[in-house]
């Protein structure tokens, strides 16, 4: 696109920003989310580490969403990037372009990636960059993936979108260890002492166990890199969801269209579906078929339906006023505002009597409860600790802000790793009821 070109679009392209901004930030989440948002929203509000690989960018981007925006930080922050990631894979701007990037932020198997508080809208927004910039291998490619690196395992995946013209390997690698060095906030957050301090990254074992997601490997390892029809059709599920009802005529013209004449990226973009569909089945088949996979086949999905528009728009106006409003209705009719269990988590955190102590086996319950204490400060008194984390930092979270529970005995106390993770979890829960015989001690199991 030359100067003078961009330079009269770019009005534009402004527009069409701000309105899908105001639009994300209004149908974005609410209340208490679902699945590992409590999370994200509570290292917001107090700081400190996520769960593996520590995604410290999104860490550092939370905490500062929450220190300029307060509590409607997370909104805000998502509707940035699902409004810049859109506008980034769209070629044209019009009002055209206009009704269909209205249409697809609607769309539930959309919305749900994108404005979801999680690791995947900013994944999405990093390869709408590379994917709009086209880098060849420099120091910006190397930096992007870096970043990339920084929020998910997926990034990875990120150098399929690169260039090779005017490559410069040694750039490449300063570029990417720039990207890296965001990582350098874990163990800062861990000697500082964080609140939230997963994976205690103090260490270099210890970061490097996080880094690398080793607890998931032990948790998870005897269902990976397995090969499961179940998991294959729930991820094909997925991709069904996105493409139907009116994004697959788009994404097939797409496909025709860059097939005739950009073949090349048609091919890296079929990677990109492969390479996830590996993803799923083999690294993560625990997700399979909700909205925490499937993203790089959204991402592909929705560049070969913007090509698809394009073409229809350039073929015939009145075409593309059609193709683009029938995505506009689609999402309209079908939206649904994203999950929220605020209610749910009132309802079960209400009756218990004060200084309770739960142990949870739900992570929406452990992490509905985080944002009922640490981000709302609506149970202050109950304690929270999960069947499934023995880690000290978890029970150091919990008497930082109720001292006086004692979790002194430990799994060394009480038998040691090589048993099942259920009677352990049996046996921490005897141990603490007979250590704090004044306070109640409940479970969700």
């Amino acid at each position: 696109m030359t100067r003078n070109l961009w330079s009269m679009r770019l009005p534009v392209a402004v527009s069409c920003f701000l309105v899908l901004f105001f639009l994300a930030f209004l149908t974005g989440q609410r209340g208490i989310p679902v699945e590992d948002g409590g999370e994200f929203l509570t290292v917001a509000r107090l700081g400190g580490i996520n769960h593996p690989p520590g995604l410290p960018l999104l860490s550092l981007s939370s905490g500062l969403s929450w220190i300029i925006f307060g509590s409607e930080g997370l909104r805000v922050l998502f509707a940035l990037t699902a409004a810049s990631a859109l506008i980034l894979i769209t070629k044209m701007y019009s009002v055209s372009s206009l009704f269909f990037l209205t249409g697809l932020l609607l769309l539930p198997s959309v919305a749900g990636r994108l404005l979801i508080w999680d690791a995947y809208g900013f994944l999405f927004l990093i390869y709408a960059v590379a994917y709009f910039r086209k880098p060849p291998f420099n120091l910006e490619a190397g930096f992007l993936l870096g970043l990339a690196l920084a929020i998910h395992p997926q990034g990875i995946f990120l150098v399929v979108l690169f260039g090779f013209k005017r490559s410069s390997i040694l750039q490449f690698f300063c570029g990417l260890l720039l990207g890296l060095s965001v990582y350098l906030a874990l163990p800062v957050y861990s000697a500082s002492g964080a609140v939230v301090d997963w994976g205690s990254t103090g260490t270099v074992g210890n970061f490097m166990r996080q880094v690398t997601a080793g607890g998931y490997r032990e948790v998870y390892g005897g269902r990976m890199w397995g090969i499961s029809a179940d998991v294959l059709m729930r991820h094909l599920g997925a991709i069904w969801r996105i493409l139907w009802p009116v994004l697959l005529l788009p994404a097939i013209i797409g496909a025709i269209r860059l097939f005739g004449r950009n073949r090349k990226l048609l091919i890296r973009l079929e990677i990109l579906v492969v390479l996830d569909l590996f993803f799923v089945v083999y690294i993560n088949p625990m997700a399979a078929g909700t909205t925490q996979t499937a993203i790089l086949s959204l991402f592909v999905i929705l560049v070969l339906a913007a090509a698809g528009i394009t073409a229809i728009c350039n073929w015939r106006r009145t075409a593309g006023l059609i193709a683009t409003g029938a995505v506009l209705s689609a999402g309209v009719f079908l939206w649904d505002s994203l999950p929220d269990q605020e209610n749910e988590i009132k309802v079960y955190f209400a009756p218990a009597p004060c200084e309770s102590v739960f142990f949870l086996r739900s992570n929406d319950r452990l992490y509905g409860g985080w944002v009922l204490k640490y981000v709302e400060d609506r149970r202050p008194d109950i304690v929270l600790l999960s069947t499934g984390n023995f880690s000290g930092w978890f029970e150091r979270m919990a008497t930082w802000y109720n001292p006086d529970v004692d979790l002194s005995t430990g799994v060394s106390d009480v038998g040691d790793f090589s048993m099942s993770r259920e009677e352990l979890a049996d046996r921490l829960i005897n141990a603490t009821i007979q250590d704090n015989p004044n306070r109640p001690v409940f479970t969700d199991f």
